[in-house]
């Protein structure tokens, strides 16, 4: 569930869920990594946990499934920074999403946001 009793400063509203995911680099988008802990998403990044750490710069895709919809929201962005959560086994990894994302995902990622922020399941 979203936690909304911090008031939100940054410049797009973030909302703290799990959702199902998988992130790939667009270098080698072959090797794929699932992962359902996503710290927060806005309509301008995420920070998700991962496996691996991946250096500042690195280009993403992502694959978002949400529990409101039935295909993927299709997302790249670039790596701001990815910190050791536990040292060596989990990354907290900070993501940047690209600004010119093609219209259907910014549409559904702000439907996506707004419905989360709203309180709704």
């Amino acid at each position: 569930m979203s936690d909304h009793s911090h008031p939100e400063k940054r410049k797009h509203p973030r909302i703290n869920e799990h959702f199902i995911l998988t992130y790939f680099d667009l270098n080698d988008p072959m090797v794929r990594h699932n992962s359902s802990q996503l710290k927060n998403i806005s309509v301008g990044g995420m920070c998700l946990v991962t496996s691996k750490p991946f250096s500042v710069g690195t280009r993403l895709g992502i694959e978002l499934k949400t529990p409101i919809l039935s295909e993927f929201i299709h997302l790249k962005g670039t790596v701001l920074e990815s910190k050791d959560k536990i040292k060596g086994i989990i990354y907290e990894t900070r993501v940047q999403f690209d600004e010119n994302l093609p219209l259907p995902s910014q549409t559904v990622l702000k439907k996506l946001i707004e419905h989360f922020r709203q309180g709704k399941p």
